[in-house]
């Protein structure tokens, strides 16, 4: 399918029979999936052919709901998780697995579409709390980037906490690599992989060589699942890349927002899958509960709005990510 001529958003496009709408431009496909969570679905480089982006390949993309378990029911992509990661009870309030902004439809809107750029504008309540999530994602017509911008409101009367992740699922391949702005990361139990258990002070990417770099991620056949998160970083900006295919997917964001990014990477270990998250995130690993009990969860005053961006460029010169993700941070 393409846009229609003189635009780059074709409204016409389903997914397992679910409406969908694309950013087509010359250089980057995207499909967006309002209906299903609002989630970013594809995320294709035109010229290699390659989605960056990983599919899961059991499961459908479907209508969600509540009370639905995230793990049954995600086909992958990009999905925004707030205002926690596992469900928990805080002060009366039930939280949902992976929040609730992933359950059900997004409002959603084309706010421009020319010919030379696109912007898609979402938005989303929380059902746990009094939050609209606002999305502008935006697509010019020979771009290598795609923008998200975001406004967070708190529309009640008092402070809330929250855990809010930038959840991108990657399609990997043998010999893919994570690139990371960080010293050490943090082993998450059970998914400790190639990390001695209980360690919080891993050094990143490790000493080198094929069993000792953290960086190279491991193959399919390995049986192994693992989950970090960096305690601290250096620059905001995440990346994959594969250098069988000269191509990657990188992330720059506000490192003020987002202090730490978790990596959860299944390689033919969790439920036999074969991916990569990078997770930009206000928080550590747990619900908003232990995020609160902890102190690291994030709060928004009554009455305000946080406003942020991220920017996810496909990467072709694989020498320097940082070098290419923080001009095309400033770009914005």
């Amino acid at each position: 399918m393409s846009a229609p001529e003189g635009s780059l958003v074709d409204r016409d496009v389903d997914r397992d029979g679910v409406r969908a709408i694309a950013l087509r431009g010359t250089v980057l496909d995207v499909v967006v999936c309002p209906d299903a969570g609002g989630k970013i679905l594809d995320l294709v480089h035109q010229p290699t052919g390659v989605n960056l982006l990983w599919r899961n390949p059991r499961v459908p993309v479907q209508m969600t709901h509540a009370g639905a378990p995230f793990d049954d029911v995600w086909c992958g992509g990009w999905d925004e998780l707030f205002p926690t990661d596992q469900p928990c009870e805080l002060d009366g309030t039930i939280y949902h697995d992976h929040g609730d902004l992933w359950i059900g439809q997004w409002d959603w809107k084309v706010e421009q579409d020319d010919g030379d750029a696109a912007v898609i504008y979402l938005r989303r309540y929380s059902a746990s709390l009094p939050c609209l999530m606002e999305r502008w994602i935006s697509l010019d017509r020979d771009a290598l980037q795609l923008r998200v911008r975001y406004r967070l409101s708190n529309e009640g009367v008092r402070p809330v906490p929250f855990v809010w992740n930038v959840h991108v699922a990657h399609a990997i391949h043998p010999g893919s690599r994570v690139h990371l702005p960080a010293q050490t990361v943090a082993a998450v139990p059970p998914y400790t992989g190639r990390v001695e258990p209980g360690r919080d002070d891993v050094p990143w990417p490790g000493p080198g060589g094929d069993d000792g770099d953290l960086s190279l991620l491991p193959a399919p056949d390995s049986g192994l699942s693992e989950y970090f998160f960096t305690p601290d970083l250096d620059d905001g900006w995440c990346a994959v890349t594969h250098p069988q295919h000269g191509i990657g997917l990188g992330l720059a964001f506000d490192r003020s927002v987002f202090p730490r990014v978790w990596l959860f990477g299944a390689y033919g270990g969790w439920r036999g899958h074969y991916f990569q998250l990078t997770e930009p995130s206000t928080g550590v690993p747990g619900s908003l509960a232990d995020n609160v009990a902890a102190g690291f969860a994030a709060e928004l005053v009554a009455g305000e709005s946080l406003e942020t961006e991220v920017v996810a460029t496909v990467l072709t010169d694989l020498e320097d990510p940082a070098a290419v993700l923080q001009a095309a941070a400033r770009a914005g």
